[in-house]
Order: C-alpha cells, then structure tokens, then sequence
C-alpha cells in the first residue's frame, strides 16, 4: 500500500515537472507585449504630429513602459525559481507550486493592464484634434479585427 502511494506520489511530481517545463514560455510573453506597446505608441506618435513637448513626454511614456514590463519580467522570474525550488523538495506541495504559477499569470495580466493605463494617462497631453485622430486611429484598426 505505501509503495503504491509513493508511486502515486512519483507520478503527480513527475506530471508536475514536465507540466512546468512545456508551459514555460519559449518567447517571453512580457517581452512580446511591451514590443507590441511600443510600437503602437511609436506608429501613434508619428501619425499624431506632436510637438516637441510632447515628444519628450512621449519618450517618458515609452521608457515607463519598458520600465513596467521590466519589472515584471523579473517577478516573473522570482516566481518560476520559486515554483522550481519547491518542484525539487522531496515532498513538494503541489497546491504551494499551482498558487504561485496562477500569482505569476495574474501579474503578467496587471503588467498589461497597466501598460494601457500609462497609454491612457498620455492621452491628456494631447490636443482636441490629435484625440480626434488617435481615436480614429483606434477604431479604423478595431475594424480589422474580424
């Protein structure tokens, strides 16, 4: 009976093990979303005609999103250490390892969240006309989605 259970045991370790590494990202998720904000702020920035006052901003909006994805890449990380660190106790608790995988998702999601609060928060230095244009912009893509 004990050896069933530790087979058991071994088998739930084992689909664990191999459930972390295939779900490991293979292109970093974080990396390919600030790519994607920044070149929507930088094709947006083009198409809007701004002054130089506004491109200063425009580059401050820029760095914050790097400097918000940067953050989480490396929360990121922390938590996939400490996923593997509790993968490799000889009794690792599996609700400890789902907990800190669904905490590592849901920050990804508030990084991206955030991201387009920092879009939003630029908006405002805009002039009547550019947010005429920008959110034209928005919608003319929006339509393409289908």
């Amino acid at each position: 009976m004990k050896q069933r259970r530790h087979f058991i045991y071994l088998l739930v370790v084992l689909f664990l093990g191999v459930l972390v590494v295939s779900c490991k990202p293979r292109t970093d998720i974080l990396s390919k979303a600030e790519c994607g904000f920044i070149k929507m702020v930088d094709m947006a920035g083009r198409k809007l005609d701004l002054s130089e006052e506004q491109k200063v901003k425009l580059e401050g909006l820029k760095n914050d999103i790097r400097k918000n994805f940067q953050e989480g890449r490396i929360e990121q990380k922390e938590a996939f250490l400490k996923i593997k660190e509790e993968a490799i106790k000889e009794n690792p608790e599996i609700g400890k390892m789902t907990a800190l995988f669904q905490g590592s998702i849901r920050a990804d999601a508030q990084r991206i969240s955030r991201a387009f609060d920092l879009l939003l928060g630029f908006q405002s230095n805009l002039n009547e006309a550019q947010r005429k244009r920008l959110t034209q912009m928005i919608s003319e893509r929006v339509k393409k989605w289908d």
